[in-house]
């Protein structure tokens, strides 16, 4: 009788564990609907809201000078694509996780133009967020991916980074805490720039903007690297006027430069990274502060471009300066700051390596001591 009575006791307990462990294996396997969400935003980007332009001096409204360029043809209704040498200087330097992170971005650039597109990383920041700081690490690799991103690709400007949110949804259990990943819309709904509402927005201005650089690309198709680059660079100077008011919805990015033809050195900035790509020229747009001849400090952005296997510095928006009254602006002064190396041209522009507040710290090109020869 007593051994029944333990045999009876073990196949219950038996059965309680069995029983236990199918429960955490179903919970384990499905998210709790109950579990808290856990939100990391990365910090807002602020590329297209802090860097400034400086006022060239003796400015107040631009001259522009005849092209060597003709860009006629986009506004025929015909449709051109280039395959274009994507540089992509700024993804090298990002840890693993920045570079999945970025890779995906990448990998739903035609999603991302609804708006509304979610990317599910599923469970592949799993093992990090189970570290000690792995969310602090996460939002770090989040915020270092779209800065890199926005740096490589300024053809994906219909993007506002700040309407987007990494989402961390958590589900613990006996096991320990499994967590899953997405970049979703922020409660503004969309993370569409202002200006476009839809897919077909966006398509239609990316269309506008492949005439335009398949235009330019065929132009220069059988010239030199130099040639190319000294075409584009005198192109944008005649074909970009400074927008003194920086008001413009599109003042920061190519849409602005090369289809409105008004933007502030952001858009200089990136159309030159832009139309370089296209042609295989390895281009970088860089960040930082730059100081006027009248001694005035501001947020800056510019380019270095690789030619001969060497870096040299442009800034295409101090080359295309403004003018008080009538008058042409002098050849010398359009490629003041055209090809400089870092004696002269250091003198003026300060890198910091630094897209947006708090974000990572990026390393720029060596710059050839000397000008371009």
């Amino acid at each position: 009788m007593k051994n029944r009575i333990l045999t009876f006791i073990l196949i219950v307990l038996i059965l309680g564990i069995i029983g236990g462990i199918a429960y955490a294996f179903i919970q384990y396997m499905g998210i709790d609907t109950n579990n808290i969400l856990a939100l990391v935003t990365g910090t807002n980007e602020v590329s297209n809201e802090t860097i400034k332009p400086l006022e060239p001096t003796g400015s107040s409204s631009n001259t522009l000078l005849s092209s060597s360029l003709d860009v006629q043809s986009a506004n025929q209704n015909t449709s051109t694509t280039v395959s274009s040498g994507k540089y992509k200087y700024y993804y090298d330097q990002l840890d693993s996780n920045a570079k999945i992170i970025y890779s995906a971005v990448e990998d739903n650039i035609e999603n991302l133009k609804t708006g509304t597109a979610k990317i599910d990383f599923g469970e592949q920041f799993n093992s990090l967020l189970n570290e000690e700081n792995g969310k602090e690490r996460l939002n770090v690799a989040y915020q270092a991916a779209l800065d890199a991103f926005g740096l490589d690709y300024p053809e994906v400007f219909y993007i506002d980074v700040t309407k987007m949110v990494l989402m961390i949804y958590s589900t613990t259990n006996i096991f320990g805490t499994k967590y899953e990943v997405s970049i979703e819309p922020s409660e503004a709904g969309s993370y569409l720039v202002e200006g476009f509402a839809s897919k077909t927005d966006v398509d239609s201005a990316l269309n506008r903007l492949e005439m335009i650089k398949a235009d330019i690309a065929s132009q220069v198709a059988n010239d030199d690297p130099y040639t190319k680059v000294k075409r584009i660079h005198d192109f944008l100077v005649d074909y970009i006027e400074y927008d003194s008011s920086m008001t413009r919805i599109n003042t920061r990015n190519i849409y602005g430069a090369l289809v409105e033809q008004n933007v502030v050195c952001e858009g200089y900035a990136e159309s030159l990274k832009y139309l370089l790509d296209a042609v295989g020229v390895p281009c970088v747009e860089i960040v930082g502060t730059g100081t006027n001849s009248a001694g005035q400090t501001e947020a800056h952005a510019w380019n270095y471009v690789m030619l001969n296997n060497k870096w040299y510095a442009i800034d295409v928006t101090w080359d295309d300066p403004t003018i008080i009254g009538s008058g042409r602006v002098p050849t010398s002064t359009k490629t003041r700051y055209f090809l400089r190396g870092e004696t002269n041209f250091n003198k003026t522009h300060f890198p910091s390596g630094q897209v947006s507040d708090g974000g990572s710290v990026f390393i720029y090109p060596e710059l050839s001591k000397v000008d371009y020869e």
